[in-house]
C-alpha cells in the first residue's frame, strides 16, 4: 500500500482524458498513472471550489483511511471511491487522487465507449429503459441494490462521515446478472466529523422544499433524507418522485416503509442510517445468493419468489478503462544522444583457501627404512645363532 498522502503533480503519468460529467467543484477528470504504479482518476479542482484550509482538511480525509484496521479500509475501498492521495503543485492543492470503479460498473454508450453506470438508470421503468438502450432493474434487483448502499451508509455513518452530495449521478450500481452492489463517487465532498474538505456544491433539485431548516453543512439527516428520495424515485420508477407513496411502501414490510417515511420527513436531527444495518440486510435479500429475484411485502416473515415485471438486459457489456492502459516501458534513447559513460566494474581478485599440508613422506621414509633393515638383520643373526 502506497502511504503517502501528497502527491506532486509532476510526479504523474497522464494516460488519457477521462470522459466524464465536470461541474461543482471540479473542472476535469483524467486517468493518470500515480507513482506507486496504480491507474488511478486525477479529479482536477476549480479554485472557487477550496477553502484557505483545504489542503488540511483533504489530508484528513486520506489519513483517515489511511488509518483504519485493514478489513474496514477494504470494506471502504470496495464501496466507495474515497480520496486516495491529495495532488500538490508545490503547497497548493490542484485535485485529488481516487480509485475507479471496478468491471461490473460500467456499460457500453451508444457510441461504444465505456462509461459508468449511474443509479438514474434504476428510475427507468420497462419501456424507457428499452428506448434508451439501458437495462431495467426490476423492484427486486432494485431493492437489492438500495439495501447494498443503506449499508454503506450505515458503515460510514457509524464512523462519523457524511456523504453529502448523494444522488442518482453519485450512485454507481453493478449490472444485471452480478451480485447487487453499489459504489458512491464524488466522496470528496464528504463530511468528517462535521467537517467538509470542499465548499459546497449541492444541487438545488437535492433540497426538499418542504424542509425549512436545511443545514448549510449537509449532516447524517440530510443524508437519509436523500436515501429516502432516491429510494422512493427508484422503487416507484420515477425519477420525479419525491415521496414514499404507496406504490413504493407496497413492496416494502411495513417497518422498513416507517423507517423510509421517517427519513424522508427530516425532522429527527439524532437519525443515523448505523441504526439501519437489519434494514439494509433485508433488502439486500430481495435477491438471493443464487440470483433469484424475491419480494417481501406486509408483515409476512419470509421471501417469496417474485411474480412481477422481471428484469431485462438491452446493454451491451463494458469493462473498465483501466485495461486499456499498458505498463510504462523505459524511454527509448534518442538517436545521437550517446550513452552515457558508466564506471567499469571492478572484481576482487578471487581468494582461494589454501588445502591442508600434506605429510613430507620422503623424511619418513629415509629415518624409518634403515631401522627396519637394521632390525631385521639382527633378527636373522640371531636366528641362524640358534641352529648352530
Amino acid at each position: 500500500m502506497d502511504g503517502r498522502i501528497r502527491v506532486p503533480v509532476t510526479r504523474l503519468h497522464h494516460l488519457a482524458e477521462g470522459r466524464f460529467p465536470t461541474g461543482g467543484q471540479s473542472s476535469a477528470v483524467s486517468w493518470v498513472r500515480a507513482p506507486s504504479g496504480e491507474v488511478l482518476l486525477y479529479k482536477r479542482y476549480l479554485p472557487s471550489a477550496l477553502f484557505d484550509d483545504s489542503l488540511d482538511r483533504l489530508e484528513r480525509l486520506v489519513a483517515w483511511r489511511q488509518a483504519l484496521p485493514p478489513e474496514e479500509q477494504a470494506i471502504l475501498d470496495e464501496r466507495v471511491a474515497w480520496v486516495r492521495h491529495v495532488v500538490v503543485d508545490g503547497s497548493r492543492p490542484t485535485g485529488v487522487l481516487v480509485a475507479p470503479a471496478t468491471d461490473p460498473f460500467w456499460r457500453l454508450d451508444k457510441d461504444n465507449r465505456a462509461v459508468p453506470r449511474d443509479m438514474a438508470g434504476l428510475t427507468l421503468p420497462p419501456d424507457g429503459a428499452e428506448r434508451r438502450a439501458r437495462d431495467f432493474f426490476s423492484i427486486p434487483q432494485t431493492i437489492a441494490r438500495l439495501g447494498h448502499l443503506l449499508r454503506t451508509l450505515s458503515f460510514l455513518h457509524g464512523k462519523g462521515i457524511a456523504v453529502g452530495d448523494l444522488r442518482l449521478q453519485n450512485t454507481l450500481v453493478t449490472r444485471l446478472g452480478s451480485a447487487p452492489a453499489t459504489y458512491l463517487i464524488d466522496c470528496d465532498a464528504a463530511i468528517l466529523h462535521g467537517v467538509p474538505a470542499l465548499r459546497p456544491a449541492e444541487a438545488e433539485t437535492m433540497r426538499p422544499d418542504d424542509i425549512d431548516d436545511w443545514p448549510d453543512v449537509l449532516d447524517k439527516r440530510t443524508d437519509c433524507v436523500k436515501f429516502a428520495l432516491l429510494a422512493a424515485a427508484c422503487i416507484g420508477k420515477n425519477a420525479a418522485l419525491m415521496a414514499v407513496t404507496d406504490d413504493v411502501s407496497e413492496h416494502l414490510i411495513a417497518a422498513n416503509a416507517d423507517v423510509l417515511r421517517m427519513f424522508r420527513q427530516g425532522t429527527d436531527r439524532t437519525v443515523s442510517a448505523a441504526l439501519h444495518q437489519t434494514m439494509a440486510d433485508t433488502w439486500r435479500g430481495y435477491v438471493s445468493a443464487a440470483g433469484r429475484e424475491r419480494k417481501r411485502c406486509a408483515n409476512r416473515p419470509t421471501f417469496e419468489p417474485w411474480t412481477g415485471v422481471t428484469s431485462s438486459s438491452h446493454e451491451k457489456p463494458a469493462t473498465s478503462p483501466t485495461h486499456e492502459f499498458q505498463p510504462i516501458l523505459p524511454s527509448p534513447r534518442r538517436p545521437g544522444v550517446p550513452a552515457r559513460p558508466r564506471a567499469p566494474r571492478t572484481r576482487a581478485p578471487a581468494t582461494r583457501t589454501p588445502a591442508p599440508t600434506q605429510p613430507d613422506y620422503s623424511v619418513i621414509q629415509s629415518v624409518v627404512v634403515p631401522v627396519v633393515v637394521v632390525l631385521m638383520m639382527a633378527l636373522f643373526f640371531i636366528i641362524i645363532g640358534e641352529f648352530r
